[in-house]
């Protein structure tokens, strides 16, 4: 796609913008997919599994508030907001 994209990509909304518009095609589309995909002996329809794989992220644990601290830390935020020029 990005090929023939001239390597360009398109924005988040745009792609959201097009799935809405297409959505009845896409069903049809994917379910002809999954037939076919049947048919070759890719796939068996019947059951979906989730796994519970551990992701490690990227945010600090000293950082994040909990609900507790949030409603003191939003209205500092205001009163801070409301003395600017």
């Amino acid at each position: 796609m990005r090929f023939l994209a001239a390597n360009q990509t398109p924005d988040h909304r745009s792609i959201a913008k097009f799935r809405r518009r297409h959505l009845a095609a896409f069903e049809a589309l994917f379910v002809q997919v999954l037939q076919i995909a049947a048919r070759a002996g890719m796939v068996s329809l019947g059951r979906v599994a989730l796994g519970g794989s551990k992701v490690r992220a990227n945010a600090s644990r000293h950082k994040a508030m909990s609900y507790g601290r949030m409603g003191p830390r939003e209205r500092q935020l205001a009163a801070e907001v409301e003395a600017l020029p």
